[in-house]
């Protein structure tokens, strides 16, 4: 599966009210909230080679079920959250495919 975007994210720890275990090791699915608006996408996790941690910070790449939607508005630099019950992660898009 090819990526829309790569960006920077860092997990929240525990003591953040992040999650308390690690992401699943191939692919996890949440919104992803870019100014106040939740588009759904797919961390193609088992393209980073190795484990997310809570608390840790990695370069993920970032599939959308609806590209369209979401790819025009977005730039470097560019903020964002991930939702999953909760905001667990914020990041920055590093580039846009």
């Amino acid at each position: 599966m090819l990526p829309d975007i790569t960006a920077r994210i860092r997990m929240y720890s525990p003591g953040e009210n992040g999650r308390k275990e690690p992401l699943p090791a191939k692919a996890f699915g949440c919104p992803f909230f870019h100014k106040g608006e939740g588009f759904d996408c797919r961390l193609l996790l088992d393209q980073t080679g190795t484990v997310l941690v809570p608390g840790g910070s990695y370069t993920v790449k970032i599939k959308f079920l609806y590209p369209d939607l979401i790819k025009p508005r977005l730039r470097s630099g560019e903020q964002f959250k991930l939702w999953d019950t909760k905001d667990f992660a914020d990041g920055e898009v590093l580039e846009v495919h």
